[in-house]
Order: structure tokens, then C-alpha cells, then sequence
């Protein structure tokens, strides 16, 4: 009986997920094919809408969802700078990562749900309608090796473009379309690559460097594959997890690098490294272990130079500082995008070097960016906390550090940032309001003076009503739906320069008011004789009448 019941309710579930994947790639699809950069405006509200689509619940999984989400907020910034080759390649790379998606559901399911799954994988991916038909229906397995030699047949031509390109942006272009097929057969049984592989030979393409004999190292290793699964096929031999083949020997013109280590990087490399690198990195103040480290990071990702990384490391800096002025403009949603943008960049292409020196502020970093990123109640002091957190990884490459003050900072952002900072700013000023009350029965009488002291207490409590109706605003209009009360952050003493002199305002009105006020009631009880002149005192002895009895917040 319960095996009946959990035959359909898998059924159900995997027609829905289906249903799903449909209906994401279509949405996917039309929102991409208004991606151009002739019309920036258009093409940003496209990607925004790609954005939205991805991030709905269960569309795809985790690892796919982040990697496109990722390649998408890139777009954005390709757009921004008019770049249509790095354009093209992100969008080609979020196709692919939906392909994946789609190509797994598409082995695993029957009938119809089949076939709109294999018209989509077809448009996703390239594929010819003929081949995805033969393929709908074949076996699984069957189906399985027949699209991955298509796939391995499309990557050899991409990598062999590649080395025929007349420019760098060709190869790139080229290299990356091979990549984004790679990411739909990485996890098959036969695989002899790694996605590190692409990204070392992409760095290579983009940052000068010579790529051709890794681009040929690739398509050898492309081919062998694809030997190898043609002869499955024509042996017509047990399923590869049953019982996979042995890896053809690579040839003699090209030794095959021994697999790394999982969490080695040094062991993606057969030889030693670049003269130049070894020359930069011994002019730094680090331990010979700790360089070797630091250069075999820098060579996993194509850096050529220590100064190549301080660069994308600026670049993320230039993307913060953005995030900051968009704060400090009100502007959250584009203030999130730019943080969104900086913490990929620097997960790509900044921590593994960082890790490889500072494995403790790199680590630290990583969190704040997580941290601003999720926060409620962004202000720029944030983000200016976190361009030292930068800063800081830039002054342990060099020996230095930006001392313990701005360790404490940092701890105090992790501790209170975003819900607990909101929270106890909006108690602040909640709780402020007894005392206003208690000073105004208590001051609110006749006297002049008196009211110039109570006037003087309230402007010593508007900076924090201010604050925390600066916090309020902004959990409103991230989770309140009023967009428009975000503008209130603007009263915020750590946002706006407008603020911070109106709470240097308010003090000076403190003190002047208090003061005044002090002064009168000061006189008033005689406090202040002493300093009158001699001759007008008078030696009187006062006599206490009815006339003479006046109420303690009177003028007399």
C-alpha cells in the first residue's frame, strides 16, 4: 500500500519539476533575447527579470541557480561597459547552466514531459531536433552517450576555433562556448577534464598570456573522451558505473599532469613557476611556504603577476565604492547589485589567492561581504568598513597590517550589523520619548529659563529619533513593500553628510539653550551675585509674604 502511494506521488513531483524547467527556460529565453547593448535600459530591466526568475524557489538547484545568478550580475556590468564578447559569454554560460538542468530531467523523463524537455535542451544548448529526437527514444544510457558525443563533438570544433582565432576576443568567445558545453556533461562516468581546466585557459586568454598550448592540451583530452565513448558504444559495453574503462594513455607529444589532490592547487601544475612570478614574490615579506602557496594560487587562476591581482582587487574596490554612493543616494536596489557584483569577484578571483597568505581575514572578509549583503539597514560606513577589510588583505601581502582598531570594527559589523543594530537604534528612540515627557511636565511651566533647559534636553534626544527613524524606514521599505520610506535612512548619522551636521547642529543648540537657561536659573537663585558690582548691592533682609510666594518654575 505504500509502495502505491509513493509510485505516483514521485510521478506527480517529477511532472512538476518538469513543468517548471519549461516554464523557467521559456521565461529565460524571452527576458535573454532582449539582452543588447543598443539599448542599455532594456537590456538591464531584461537581466533583471532573468534575475527574478532564477530566484524562484526550487527553479533550479543551489549550485546551478548561484552560478547563473552569478554570470547574470556580470552581465549587468558588461552591459554597463558596452562589452558584447564578455556579454555574449555570460549569457552563453547562463543558457548552459539552465541546460544542465535540463538535460538531467530530460534522461530521467517519459512522454510529453520528454518532449517539451528535449525542444528546450535543443534550443538551450544547440542541439539538433533530429538528434534530441532519436534520443527521446533511445534508452537512458543510450540517450545519455548519444547527446554527450554530440556534446564532445560541438566542444572539439569550439576548442579548435578557438586556436584559430585572429584575436583574443575570438578565442575567448570560442573558449567559452566550449566551457558552457563542458557544463553539461561534467558529471559523466568518462570525463577526463575539470571546469578549473576552462577558467585556468580562459585566464590565460584574458590576461595576455600565451593559451594556444593549453587550448590544444584541452581538445587532446576532448577527443580521447570522445574515443572512449564511441567505442562504448560500439563494444556496447556495461554501464560505466557498473564498470568504467581505463583512461586511454595520453600521447607521447603531450604528458598527461597527475590528477591533483582534492583542495591542492599546486598540483594543477606539472612544472615550476614563472620566472617573473618567482621574482615578485621574493620581494615580499612572507615565508618561503607561504610564497610558494601564494604563487601556485595566482597560477591556478592565469595571474601572471602579483600586480595583475592587486588590479582585480581595485576592480572590486571600484564596485564597492559604487555600492557606497548608491547608499548614500538611497538607491538600495543598484547598491545591493554592485555588492552582489564585488563578492562574486572576489570569491572568483580574489579569496583562493588570499587564502593562500591570510587564510584569517580572507575567511573574515568573505563573511562581511555575506554579511552586507543580507543586511537590513545598509548604511556607508558599512561598506567603508569593508573597502578596510580590503585594504587590510592588501596590507598582509605586503607585511603590514592596518593595526587592531579596525579588527575591533570589523568584529563590531559582524556582531550588530543589520536585525540587532536596527533594533537597538529603534529601542533608543523609542525609549526616549519618557524622558521628553518627564522634561516636558517638568519644564513646561512659566519660567524662561526652565523652558530654554527643556528645550535644550529635547534637541540632546533628536539624533536619536532621528536614527531610529532612519532605521525603521529602511526595514520598512525592504520588508514593508514601501520602497519610498527608504529615503528616510538619509537622517542617519553613519549615511549622509546632511545628517551629520544637523546632529553638529543640534549640539550647538544644546549648548546654547542649556546654557542660557542654566545662567537664568542660576541668577534667579542668586547663584550669580557675586560677580555684580559692589555698589549695587543692597543688604536687605527679605520678608516672606503672601505677595512674595511665587510657584519653584515661575519667573521672579
Amino acid at each position: 500500500m505504500r509502495r502505491g502511494l509513493v509510485l505516483p506521488f514521485a510521478l506527480v513531483l517529477s511532472l512538476a519539476l518538469a513543468a517548471g524547467l519549461t516554464e523557467l527556460y521559456d521565461g529565460l529565453e524571452a527576458a535573454l533575447g532582449q539582452v543588447r547593448l543598443e539599448n542599455p535600459a532594456q537590456a538591464v530591466n531584461a537581466l533583471n527579470r532573468a534575475q527574478s526568475l532564477l530566484r524562484e524557489e526550487g527553479a533550479l538547484p543551489p549550485v546551478l541557480r548561484d552560478a547563473a545568478l552569478t554570470n547574470l550580475q556580470e552581465a549587468r556590468q558588461f552591459v554597463a561597459q558596452k562589452s558584447a564578447v564578455d556579454l555574449e559569454a555570460r549569457l552563453l554560460l547562463v543558457r548552459h547552466l539552465v541546460g544542465k538542468a535540463l538535460y538531467d530531467a530530460f534522461l530521467q523523463a517519459q512522454g510529453e514531459e520528454k518532449a517539451a524537455l528535449g525542444q528546450r535542451l535543443a534550443r538551450a544548448t544547440g542541439l539538433p531536433p533530429a538528434l534530441v529526437a532519436q534520443a527521446r527514444s533511445a534508452p537512458p544510457e543510450e540517450a545519455r552517450r548519444l547527446l554527450e558525443a554530440r556534446y564532445l563533438q560541438a566542444m572539439a570544433e569550439d576548442l579548435g576555433q578557438a586556436l584559430a582565432a585572429q584575436s583574443r576576443p575570438q578565442a575567448y568567445l570560442a573558449l567559452a562556448r566550449a566551457y558552457a558545453r563542458y557544463l553539461i556533461v561534467q558529471d559523466s562516468p568518462q570525463s577526463r577534464l575539470k571546469a578549473q581546466d576552462f577558467v585556468q585557459a580562459l585566464a590565460l586568454v584574458s590576461t595576455g598570456q600565451p593559451f594556444r598550448p593549453e587550448v590544444q592540451r584541452l581538445l587532446g583530452q576532448v577527443q580521447a573522451w570522445r574515443q572512449d565513448l564511441l567505442r562504448l558504444q560500439t563494444d556496447q559495453a556495461p554501464s560505466p558505473t557498473e564498470a568504467a574503462p581505463p583512461p586511454t594513455p595520453a600521447p607521447a607529444s603531450q604528458p598527461q599532469a597527475s590528477p591533483p589532490r582534492p583542495g591542492s592547487v599546486g598540483a594543477l601544475f606539472t612544472g615550476g613557476l614563472p620566472e617573473g612570478l618567482e621574482e615578485e614574490l621574493s620581494f615580499l615579506a612572507l615565508e618561503p611556504e607561504t610564497k610558494t602557496r601564494l604563487g601556485e594560487a595566482l597560477q591556478a587562476l592565469g595571474y601572471g603577476s602579483v600586480l595583475d591581482w592587486l588590479a582585480v582587487a581595485d576592480e572590486v574596490r571600484g564596485a564597492l565604492a559604487l555600492a557606497q554612493l548608491y547608499v548614500e543616494s538611497g538607491h538600495f536596489a543598484q547598491a545591493r547589485a554592485q555588492l552582489d557584483y564585488a563578492h562574486s569577484r572576489f570569491r572568483l578571483k580574489l579569496l583562493p589567492v588570499a587564502e593562500a597568505y591570510a587564510p584569517g581575514v580572507a575567511k573574515r572578509t568573505d563573511l562581511l561581504f555575506q554579511r552586507l549583503r543580507e543586511a537590513v539597514g545598509l548604511r556607508t560606513l558599512d561598506i567603508t568598513v569593508l573597502l578596510g577589510e580590503l585594504q587590510e588583505l592588501e596590507e598582509r601581502l605586503l607585511g603590514n597590517t592596518l593595526g587592531p582598531w579596525h579588527a575591533l570594527q570589523v568584529q563590531v559589523e559582524l556582531l550588530l550589523l543589520g536585525i540587532p543594530r536596527s533594533v537597538f537604534f529603534i529601542l533608543a528612540a523609542v525609549l526616549s520619548f519618557f524622558p521628553l515627557y518627564l522634561v516636558r511636565i517638568t519644564f513646561g511651566g512659566r519660567n524662561v529659563y526652565w523652558n530654554l533647559l527643556g528645550l535644550g534636553f529635547f534637541f540632546l534626544f533628536l539624533p536619536i529619533l532621528a536614527e531610529g527613524l532612519s532605521y525603521m524606514g529602511s526595514i520598512l521599505a525592504e520588508y514593508g513593500g514601501l520602497p519610498a520610506l527608504g529615503a528616510l535612512a538619509n537622517l542617519s548619522v553613519a549615511q549622509s553628510l546632511l545628517a551629520y551636521w544637523g546632529w553638529g547642529l543640534s549640539v550647538f543648540l544644546v549648548v546654547a539653550l542649556a546654557g542660557a537657561g542654566l545662567r537664568g536659573i542660576a541668577a534667579q537663585f542668586g547663584l550669580l551675585r557675586e560677580r555684580e558690582p559692589e555698589a549695587s548691592r543692597r543688604e536687605t533682609t527679605p520678608t516672606l509674604t503672601s505677595e512674595t510666594i511665587v510657584e519653584w518654575d515661575e519667573e521672579f
